[in-house]
């Protein structure tokens, strides 16, 4: 166990050995004397690398379908926690050793002294975040995301079919007048906050909570847009679990004590596509232009203000559910579940370039396939009534869609 406090007095003894007024040197061997306490944070780092369990993102949860702790992701926390002392030791150490002792004084030498200080223990700060992330942090995110991707993996077990919603308009509830939210993600939230954001650091519960909400935004969206078919009362059934989606992340930030709300995670990126994703489930673009050419329905599209924050691949699969039958929806035409497709656009610590790129790929092959069997159809005469259901349009849309769409996000 370390003792915090006499570590605090070791790091403001060494810097003020700068200080002239505690018969040190120059003010200028600030940075200087900075860089060795550097190097001890970086060999406590060391330690506290042997300290963890190394039990890694299998052995973070326990064994039970509940999101709790482990008994070795625990004693994990508290290493972390010690982690993060030291760190605030660290941020507070340059105006304690150059400024408080010599208030109500104030120095323009001091100030200048402290902030030099503040700069040369970045370093430091930095290898305390990054140890806690690569030994803690990050399998735990990674172990928390694969419970949330496996609850929302259940609304493709026909939640959105539509004799599951309500007749007339109205959005049916599951059991017991629940939403799909409210039934199978709500209770991984509400554990997650209580079982891991109360008992991690601010600063590292922060991380946490930003990194589950990102995965699970972008995740829930990927798997909405796979629905098919999407008629107009599992749209409202969808919008419906989005608001309460949307209620529950927010909960889950504001419970993880982060100093970002959830449009501030990851440059509000996440946020705007929850919120626009809304009003492409209720575009009209191809009812409104039935007479209307391919191309002028995908220039219409292009302007639609909803398009510009929805990733490229979202919009593909939208599209999929206005389509003909013959087009095989991604999933199906790589022979997997739609769940382990999504697993491929998004990765479990929340990145999604990669998986946009091959989205496009995927796309493109179906709609080959489609055109092959289309052809074959038209000259066989066999399953022409396959033709007749959905619209045809749509993979001549997706082919002048998807290059302009992957531009506009690569810019």
């Amino acid at each position: 166990k370390y003792d915090l406090q006499k570590l605090d007095a070791i790091i403001r003894q060494e810097l003020s050995l700068a200080d002239p007024r505690e018969g040190g040197g120059e003010l200028s061997m600030t940075s200087m004397v900075a860089e060795s306490i550097v190097d001890m944070v970086k060999q406590f780092c060391q330690q506290a690398a042997g300290a963890v369990s190394g039990a890694g993102e299998d052995g973070c949860l326990s064994t039970t379908n509940d999101v709790t702790p482990s008994a070795a992701l625990d004693h994990d926390l508290k290493v972390s926690s010690v982690m993060s002392a030291l760190a605030t030791t660290l941020r507070t150490a340059p105006e304690n050793t150059f400024v408080v002792p010599y208030r109500p004084a104030t120095s323009a030498q001091h100030e200048e002294a402290a902030s030099l200080c503040q700069a040369a223990l970045l370093p430091a700060l930095q290898e305390i975040e990054n140890t806690a992330k690569s030994l803690i942090l990050t399998p735990l995110c990674r172990a928390l995301n694969r419970r949330v991707a496996d609850a929302i993996a259940k609304m493709h077990h026909g939640t959105y079919l539509s004799e599951n919603t309500g007749m007339g308009g109205d959005v049916a509830m599951g059991e017991q007048g629940t939403s799909f939210v409210e039934k199978h993600l709500s209770t991984i939230y509400d554990g997650i906050a209580k079982n891991f954001l109360s008992k991690l650091p601010t600063e590292f519960a922060t991380i946490v909570a930003s990194t589950v909400a990102k995965y699970s935004i972008y995740t829930f969206v990927s798997n909405v847009s796979l629905i098919r078919p999407l008629s107009e009362t599992a749209r409202l059934h969808v919008t419906q679990d989005l608001a309460d989606f949307e209620f529950a992340l927010e909960q889950l930030v504001f419970k993880g004590n982060s100093s970002k709300t959830l449009n501030q995670i990851d440059h509000g990126k996440p946020y705007a596509e929850l919120r626009d994703v809304r009003q492409m489930l209720f575009w009209t673009g191809l009812e409104d232009g039935k007479n209307k050419a391919a191309s002028i329905i995908a220039k219409l599209m292009l302007r639609e203000v909803w398009v510009k924050d929805v990733r490229p691949s979202t919009v593909f699969h939208f599209l999929f559910s206005f389509a003909p039958p013959l087009l095989s929806s991604p999933h199906h035409a790589k022979n997997m579940k739609p769940e382990e497709y999504v697993k491929t656009l998004v990765q479990l610590d929340g990145s999604i370039d990669d998986g946009e790129a091959n989205a496009w790929m995927i796309t493109m092959a179906c709609c080959d396939s489609y055109q092959q069997r289309e052809s074959a159809v038209a000259s066989s005469g066999y399953g022409k009534q396959q033709l007749q259901q959905g619209d045809r349009r749509v993979p001549s849309i997706l082919m002048m869609l998807g290059p302009e769409l992957l531009r506009r996000r690569r810019h």
